[in-house]
Order: C-alpha cells, then structure tokens, then sequence
C-alpha cells in the first residue's frame, strides 16, 4: 500500500516511478545545485497545488508529499542547511569570483591639469581655506523675501459652508461622507447582504488559520511542519480574501497589509525578511483585521435577523389588513371554522 502511494506520488509530481524519496533538487525538477530562492520557491508552491487535487481521495500521501517539499523549501532556502546539504551530496561549492581591477587611463596630451580646471562656484580650491579638498559654500541671502500673507480668521469660510459646497458641488458624495455605515448597510439587498455574510464566514476562518504567523510576531518559520501550514493557509486567504475586498480594500483600512503579504507570490520569504518591528506592525495589523472582519459580519448578522423579524410582522399585519377591507373574507373564515367544528362533534 505504502509503495503504491509512492507511485502516486511520482506520477502526480511527474517523477520517475521507484525513487521515492528522491532528494530536494529532483523534487523540484532542478538540476544538483541549481535554482535560487525565487525559483525554489516557485516550484514548491505550483507541486503544492498539483498535490492539492488529490487531497480529498488520497489525504495521507499528499500530506507525506507536501511535508516533502516543505523539508526541501526550508533545507534549499537556508545557506548553511544548504551548503551542508550539497555537501552530503558530493556537490562542489561555487567557486569565490575574483573581479578584476579597472585599468588606469593614462591623461591625454595636451588635456588641462587639475589646477587649469576651473572651480565652479562656490567651490574652494585645496590650499585656500581647511584641507578639505573641496569646501561648500552657503550662498549669500536674497535681500528680501516676498511672503504672502495669510488669511485671518474672518476671511476663512466655515466648516459648514465648505460642507454645503461640497454636497453641491457632488452630490453623490453626499450620503457617503454623512451617512452612518449602519444606514449603508440598510441599502444593501438581501441577496447582497446573504452573500457577503458567506464570504465573511470564509474569510474569517482564513484570517484564523493566518494567526500563528501573521498573528505572532515571534514565529521563524524555521521547521517543515511550520512552513507546510503557513503555506497551506496563505493558499486558502488567496481564495477567499478577494471576496471580502468590500472590508479590506481602502487604503491604510485594517487588515491591508496582511492581505498584501498573503497575496504576494513570495510570502513565505517575505515573512521570512521582515524585521521585528515590521513583523510587529504585522502582528497589530492581523489584530485589527481580524476585529474589522468580525464587526462587519455581526452588523450584517444584526441586518438580515432584523429584517426577517419585520419580515414576519408585515405579514401578521397584512393578513389582519386583508380581513379588514375585504369583509367577506372574514364571514367565509366564520363559516369554514363552523363546518370544521361540526364535523369533529359528528366524528365524536
């Protein structure tokens, strides 16, 4: 069963059958040696997906696969494991590249010697003055300096008057920059308002599997297990993050940032690079990311329960309202309860 699995393996990642476990750089479809951090990274991430297909029937060999490749994507992108790893491998080291020294270039005959140069000005030659070669010096002040004039306190216009040029000017812009974000949300439609409630629940189980990296400021991602489960969550915030664009796309909005990092296509080496302020300010981000996301979907949680309590009430009171002004209705109702009641007394 276990070389069966194998097989699956090989051929899912197009390896050749029977060499399971291969080494990192097979793994990869690198040559002994080759491929850079970018490149590394990349085939990591596109095996990730290919194995990703099969994880429903076949959950324990993708899982061994993945942790393959994430053992291969922390041992390439460390230069010591690396140079140790080579190492067990026969691989040689690079050679050290020794660059080669600029010829001198010789002065041309008749060129003027560095004393015939003239200086430009406010340039000191060396000699004159400190033994700086050069000396900066500060221009002379212009004699005057034309400032305008500010206004005073009765020439400014009021806030409100600026407010009503504004709403003027664009009315559109109105209702967004006075309105309260509950009144907003009371404009969605129902089908709007069930459908980002969706995305919100998606997105928030996201968000939580991003905590213990974006979410820790003191997480290295140092262990296969690590990697394998930033990976897997990064791959998960791709799909469902876009959906929620209507709570993380204002610029400097919270949550921007970590959206940003788990959309680039680098991650993993991004976090890596931060340092511990950046990772700090991270950190925070995911916190208030996380509180946005969750406000959002309560409000639109309190939405549709309210309306679907008025929902309810409008059709007590249109049934009520129906009886009213149709009194006919209300003598057949009489009647049918007559002749039910009737029939139960027969029966008894």
């Amino acid at each position: 069963m276990e070389l069966q699995s194998h097989d699956q393996l090989c051929s899912w990642l197009g390896l050749a059958p029977g060499v399971w476990p291969p080494d990192h750089y097979t793994l990869l479809g690198l040559a002994l040696g080759a491929g850079d951090f970018t490149d590394i990274e990349s085939r990591v991430l596109d095996r990730m997906e290919q194995l990703r297909r099969y994880q429903l029937l076949h959950p324990d060999a993708v899982t061994g696969g993945m942790n393959r490749l994430a053992q291969a994507l922390v041992c390439l992108t460390d230069p010591i494991a690396r140079a140790a790893y080579d190492r067990g491998l026969g691989i040689a080291p690079a050679p050290f590249e020794v660059g080669e020294d600029e010829p001198l270039v010789a002065p041309e005959l008749g060129a003027p010697r560095p004393a015939e140069v003239p200086f430009e000005q406010g340039l000191r030659p060396p000699g004159e003055g400190p033994s700086r070669a050069y000396e900066v010096i500060e221009p002379d002040p212009l004699p005057y300096e034309v400032v305008p004039d500010e206004p005073t306190a009765e020439e400014l216009p009021e806030p409100e008057v600026v407010l009503d040029a504004l709403v003027e000017a664009e009315p559109v812009l109105a209702p967004i920059a006075i309105s309260a974000p509950a009144q907003y949300l009371s404009q969605l439609k129902p089908r709007t308002v069930y459908r980002r409630l969706a995305a919100l629940r998606r997105a928030i189980r996201a968000w939580e599997e991003l905590r213990s990296v974006m979410g820790n400021s003191t997480e290295a991602l140092a262990t296969p297990i690590a990697v394998l489960l930033f990976l897997r969550a990064v791959a998960g915030a791709r799909d469902v993050l876009p959906r929620v664009a209507f709570v993380l796309n204002e610029p400097g909005a919270s949550g921007t940032l970590v959206a940003a990092l788990a959309a680039s296509p680098h991650a993993l080496h991004t976090v890596r690079t931060l340092l511990p302020s950046q990772r700090q300010a991270v950190a925070l981000d995911w916190r208030r990311g996380y509180d946005a996301l969750r406000r959002e979907r309560d409000q639109l949680r309190a939405l549709a329960l309210g309306r679907r309590a008025r929902r309810r009430t409008n059709s007590g009171a249109d049934f009520l309202l129906a009886f009213r002004r149709t009194p006919e209705l209300a003598l057949v109702a009489l009647a049918l309860v007559a002749l039910l009641v009737s029939l139960i007394r027969r029966n008894s």
